[in-house]
């Protein structure tokens, strides 16, 4: 679907800057920087001249036909833009443990919020009944500002703080509205209950990220804290938040005798190893690509993202997020796409795409390619998990006979096939018969919490007994992570 705006516009700032401060939300991953192609428009009628980043996503034809990306148009004047609105407020909301139901007493209820760096999901809670009443998702648009959460300390270390909280206030409030439980998530008489990442924490609390980007990466506060009807659940460090201490306590790591391992896969990847006697964690950079991001075609996890993908021989079958015409592809579909491509042998072991498709792409449905490049992403974005993985199990001193359970967590861990990460080495087959999705872990740490079925102290603890690895510095990253580039 697309849509028209009249806009006038000047040259000072860019076409994105002067659209998001109208309201409207363009794709940007590479935070404005003209390399991720996703902010791409349409000038109806006459077009500004074509710039160097417009050629290098552009055909000639599409050139001539008005398309630019919005972040390299500095015009002055008034056009009339064709935008493609991509229906994000129907992505797909994660499972939770707890089964929905209709609510009781309003004064039983409670609001439990996950902020991602690409998406925001909310649980209206029965906290009398220990249900979950309806869970909604939408997308975060500070991603407006960049894909990962480096882009947004960037951003607001240059004096955006105020609107990146004011972004995801206003995301939350909408959330909100969705869910009945208010127009605005800051005046609400209900308890609400916040678990995120470091930096998303930071922005909504409008705290300083100048320490978060630069070493030591210190951040302003991590601690469990409530301030009017909000609490705001802790976290281990920069790069380790209160959302990886929420899966943790969903999971009961911090319960259990037995090791397991708990991945959560996102724009950062974060990891834990232990039990209740030892927890060791970390994070790896993966990157955007298992949320669409920095893929050719890539998209959230709303209607006509392609989502499975089967190959054989020339054939190629796809399924789209709710049986829709094929629009993109999301990350549970770039899993799956990596996967046949080399079990069809048509990429080598290094990634390589066959000379049949390496110019254009291998073509997953009309308009949709897979690119070269595309399969560098995502062979960087796995090699960084399990290199991550494998330092964690060598750190804590145990093989893979001695694991439990691998808990793969998060919106996209939720709906990846097991088998094919397994099959292009994502996550380590050793552990193949013992993968467990579980969803929206950050999230349900937030719920357990709101429901009055773990303790603030239980969160407290988990934080600080969590020791942090930094794979950065560690002798074998490097190693590690050129070795699992291989398919």
């Amino acid at each position: 679907m697309t849509k028209t705006v009249l806009l006038s516009i000047k040259k000072n700032r860019s076409l994105s800057e002067q659209l998001r401060d109208r309201g409207y939300y363009l794709p940007a991953w590479c935070g404005g920087r003209g390399l991720c192609g996703k902010c791409r428009v349409r000038f109806c009628g006459k077009a500004p001249k074509a710039g160097r980043q417009d050629e290098a996503f552009f055909t000639e034809q599409e050139l001539k036909e008005g398309f630019r990306l919005a972040c390299s148009v500095y015009a002055e004047g008034t056009y009339e833009i064709l935008m493609e609105d991509l229906q994000e407020e129907k992505i797909e909301a994660a499972d939770l443990f707890y089964g929905s139901g209709e609510a009781s007493d309003t004064a039983c209820r409670a609001l439990a919020i996950d902020i991602g760096t690409t998406t925001i999901a909310a649980s209206l809670l029965d906290t009398k009944k220990k249900h979950v009443i309806k869970t909604v998702t939408g997308i975060n648009h500070q991603r407006v500002f960049g894909a990962d959460v480096l882009s947004r300390i960037d951003a607001a270390n240059r004096g955006e703080g105020k609107k990146l909280q004011e972004m995801v206030l206003s995301d939350m409030s909408s959330l909100c509205r969705e869910l009945g439980a208010g127009s605005q998530v800051t005046g609400l008489d209900i308890p609400v209950v916040i678990s995120g990442n470091t930096t998303m924490e930071h922005l909504l609390q409008g705290l300083s990220c100048e320490s978060l980007g630069v070493y030591p990466f210190t951040p302003v506060d991590i601690s469990l804290h409530t301030f009017k009807n909000m609490t705001i659940l802790p976290g281990i460090s920069t790069f380790l938040g209160a959302d990886i201490v929420s899966g943790m306590i969903a999971c009961d790591m911090d319960r259990k005798d037995e090791i397991s391992i708990l991945v959560d896969l996102g724009t950062n990847g974060e990891m834990l190893i232990g039990n209740r006697h030892k927890i060791l964690a970390a994070s790896a950079a993966a990157g955007p690509a298992f949320e669409g991001g920095n893929i050719t075609h890539g998209m959230a996890g709303i209607p006509g993202a392609i989502d499975t993908v089967l190959m054989k021989e020339d054939h190629v079958r796809v399924t789209t997020i709710g049986g829709e015409t094929p629009a993109g592809i999301c990350g549970s579909g770039v899993i799956e796409t990596l996967y046949e491509l080399k079990k069809e042998k048509m990429i080598d072991e290094t990634g390589l795409l066959g000379k049949a498709y390496f110019d254009k792409g291998y073509p997953l449905a009309p308009d949709i390619i897979f690119t070269q490049r595309d399969i560098r992403m995502v062979q960087m974005a796995k090699s960084a998990i399990r290199a991550g993985i494998e330092i964690l199990l060598d750190a804590y001193g145990v093989n893979y006979d001695r694991i439990d359970r691998l808990y793969l967590a998060g919106g996209f861990g939720q709906k990846i096939n097991c088998a094919k990460a397994v099959g292009i080495g994502m996550l380590p087959e050793e552990l193949a018969g013992r993968i467990t999705p579980i969803g929206n872990s950050s999230l349900e740490g937030a719920v357990l919490y709101a429901m009055n079925q773990a303790p603030a102290e239980r969160f407290t603890k988990a934080a600080e007994i969590s020791e942090e690895i930094s794979l950065s510095e560690h002798d074998l990253f490097n190693d590690l992570y050129m070795k699992y580039m291989f398919l």
